[in-house]
């Protein structure tokens, strides 16, 4: 659905969990309030879709309407994960910009997101080191599905920020739990973004397995390492300069 992959790549729905958790009061660990950024600003201007519900009652969202959020925990044990893809110059800066150019004007005219239409917007082996379909050993920064997006692994660029594989499994899986929790049960594109926004429920509640897991995994540093893999626009920017461009050297 259409709501889903864009908040698969938006900035403005899903980057900086950290900071997203910690202004809604969420998490324990005190370092890491309000450290982490969502990666600049995106086409609504809103940070990470629902911010700004620091303060409110729990249970509340943005207005008094009834949530849609699953409320059973989620099983975070049915997100696979594997290893991050890691090929330096694989791309360069450019195509990233492509990529992104592609995205962004294709998701504007409510069009379909093409993997193969997408892919030809960079070189061969730029398009092998961003595209596959995660039944590899090593997954690349986009995932597809039927010539679709099906995934943003923004666990891979957490996993090589953090140098630990659990990090960025861990990082995906909250990812994933997130998005879990709202696309299934929300009707409108509305409910969905203002189901996302409700992260204090969402990690304390059908996710709250996976969110502890997030905390043990990765410790009090994880906020470095969301600045690490934030994007300008959308969330696929930061694993790709990871990991088809730099390939996890220093930048």
């Amino acid at each position: 659905m259409m709501k889903k992959i864009f908040a698969l790549a938006s900035v403005s729905t899903l980057a900086g969990l950290v900071s997203a958790a910690a202004a809604a009061g969420c998490s324990s660990n005190d370092e890491s309030k309000g450290s982490a950024s969502d990666g600049g600003p995106a086409p609504t201007q809103t940070r990470d879709g629902g911010d700004d519900t620091e303060g409110r009652e729990p249970g509340r969202g943005r207005d008094d309407a009834p949530s849609c959020m699953e409320t059973k925990a989620i099983d975070m044990t049915q997100f696979p994960y594997a290893r991050a893809k890691r090929a330096a110059n694989a791309c360069t800066t450019q195509e990233l910009g492509e990529l992104s150019a592609y995205f962004r004007n294709t998701a504007q005219q409510s069009q379909d997101i093409v993997i193969s239409d997408w892919a030809k917007t960079v070189s061969e082996g730029c398009a092998a080191c961003v595209f596959s379909d995660g039944r590899g050993a090593e997954w690349t920064p986009i995932l597809t599905k039927d010539n679709k997006l099906d995934d943003v692994n923004r666990g891979g660029c957490i996993e090589i920020a953090s140098g630990k594989e659990v990090c960025g499994r861990a990082y995906q899986h909250v990812a994933e739990c997130r998005l879990e929790a709202c696309a299934n049960t929300c009707d409108t594109a509305e409910g969905f973004t203002q189901c996302l926004g409700k992260v204090t429920e969402i990690f304390s509640g059908p996710c709250d397995a996976a969110y502890k897991a997030l905390e043990r995994d990765c410790g009090a540093d994880l906020p470095k390492y969301e600045e690490a893999c934030r994007g300008t626009t959308f969330t696929f920017e930061g694993p790709v300069r990871a990991q088809c461009i730099t390939g996890g050297a220093a930048q």
